[in-house]
Order: C-alpha cells, then structure tokens, then sequence
C-alpha cells in the first residue's frame, strides 16, 4: 500500500495514493503491526502532505486514526493535537457514510483497549448497522472486541442475558477463522477461553489461553498476543494462582510496551504491583 501510494502521488493521482494510506493506517492499527509511537508520526507526516493535496474526507479519516493512536498511547495527555473538531461531527448521517462509519469503528476499538465497556458497547452496536454484512474486516474486528466485552460483563454478573450473543460472536468467529486462519485463529481462541474460564472449565480454558497467545505471536499481531495475556493473568489470579497470575502479566507487558501503549503497560504495572504486595503478605 506504501508502494502505491508513491507510485499514485508521482503519476499525478493522489486521490488513489490518499486511499491507499488510509487503509494502510487503518490495517495498521487494527494488526497491530507497527509501534503506535511511529504509527503517530506517520500519520502526522501525511496530514502535512494534506496542506497541499487538499482532501478533506482522507483528513478526517485520518484524524479519526491519529485520536485513536494518541489514546492508545496516553490517553492523549502528550500525544494529542489542539483545536480540532471532533472526526465525526458534521458527518452525514445517512447509512453508510464512510467517515460516520470509521467514526463509529474508532470509538468502539478506542473504548474497549482503555476498559470502558458501555461505551464499548454502545459503538460496537452502532458498528453492527454500519457494517452488517458477514465478512467484512471493520465489523468483525470489532465484533471480537464486542464478544470480550460481553464475556466480562457476563463475570461481573451485570448482563447474564447476553451469553447467547457470545455464542453468535463465537460462530461468526469460527467462520472467520476457517476463511482467513492466521488473522482470526487466535480471536476464536481466546474468546473460547474466556467461554470456558467463565463456566469453569479450567483445562480448556487454560489450553486455550495458551493457543491464542501462540497463534497471537505466529501472525504478529503483538497487541492481541498481549490481550490473551493478560487475559489468562486475570484468569489465573481470579483462581488464586498467583505465581502464574504474575508470569502472564509479565508477558503482557512487554507485549504491551513492544506495541507502545503506555496506557496499557500502566494498567499492566498495576497489576503486578497488587499482587507483588498479596505475595509479600502471604509470606
């Protein structure tokens, strides 16, 4: 996508370049596939380049990518850019609207990463009318977050009626990972995992925390082997085990600053730092 992007700016297109960076910016954040730090740059790089190819859809698309690289990173206490509009406002609102639609795609990944789950919710719900059809990337990304989302409300008990929706997420999982293996095997898996830590079933769950880490790291995808993680650290912790409960966080933390969330690495350091103290009172 890089490569046609300069082929496209230098033959006079950059209507075609500017698509392509778009997806290349969004793949990007979805796979986690370059550290979020340099990811930030990038985009910046290309919101200057829009100074003079003037586009105001691949603009907001982009700011749209950058709010959500800046929140990854620091909750864009140092990362953020002042005085700009909100990506999604003035959007039209009619069904699929590209810009309204992404809108709705960052807000749900954004909001799940920094553990707000009725916002989550709330736009993954939005997500599912923007991109309804079986298949497409956006909407079963988000899905998978939507199905963790819902499995931890299930272990916090607000939402016991929602278990059939797991299980529809899971299915839809399954058929992903039949069609494109390496991009969700370890989506299913983990989400397994969490259907059967949430029921009990310790030896499958603890299988397949395993498998969603290693299939995580097969496909590179460096922030989802740490959500699996630091999934199973919670895990282990919730049955009290706690020198498991710590090797699994130590894992996701260095998965974490790997990928360049501070936010994340944060949350992660609290965690450890709980159980260091609960080892040192138990001594």
């Amino acid at each position: 996508l890089r490569v046609c992007f300069d082929s496209a700016l230098s033959s006079g297109n950059a209507n075609m370049g500017f698509l392509c960076v778009q997806q290349l910016i969004h793949f990007a954040i979805i796979s986690g596939g370059k550290e979020l730090t340099s990811l930030l740059k990038e985009i910046d790089y290309y919101l200057h380049l829009l100074q003079t190819y003037k586009s105001e859809m691949t603009r907001r698309l982009l700011l749209n990518s950058r709010e959500t690289v800046s929140m990854l990173i620091d909750k864009g206490e140092a990362t953020s850019i002042e005085a700009q509009e909100c990506p999604g406002a003035g959007a039209d609102t009619e069904p699929g609207n590209v810009i309204l639609n992404m809108f709705y795609f960052h807000r749900a990944f954004q909001n799940y990463w920094l553990g707000f789950s009725e916002r989550c919710c709330h736009f993954a719900q939005k997500c599912a009318v923007a991109f309804p059809k079986p298949g497409r990337l956006y909407g079963t990304q988000v899905r998978f977050y939507h199905g963790l989302n819902l499995l931890d409300m299930l272990k916090k008990k607000t939402n016991a009626s929602r278990r059939k929706e797991v299980d529809e997420v899971i299915a839809l999982m399954k058929i992903a990972a039949s069609h494109a293996d390496s991009n969700f095997r370890n989506k299913l898996e983990l989400l397994e995992a969490e259907k059967y830590g949430l029921d009990a079933r310790h030896s499958q769950a603890v299988r397949l925390y395993d498998a969603a880490i290693a299939s995580a790291k097969n496909s590179r995808f460096i922030h989802e082997q740490g959500l699996a993680c630091e999934k199973a650290g919670f895990y282990y912790k919730k049955i009290r085990d706690v020198r498991n409960a710590f090797d699994y966080f130590q894992q996701a933390r260095a998965c974490y600053e790997e990928w360049g969330s501070r936010v994340k690495v944060e949350f992660i350091r609290r965690e450890l730092d709980g159980l260091n103290i609960h080892y040192q009172l138990t001594l």
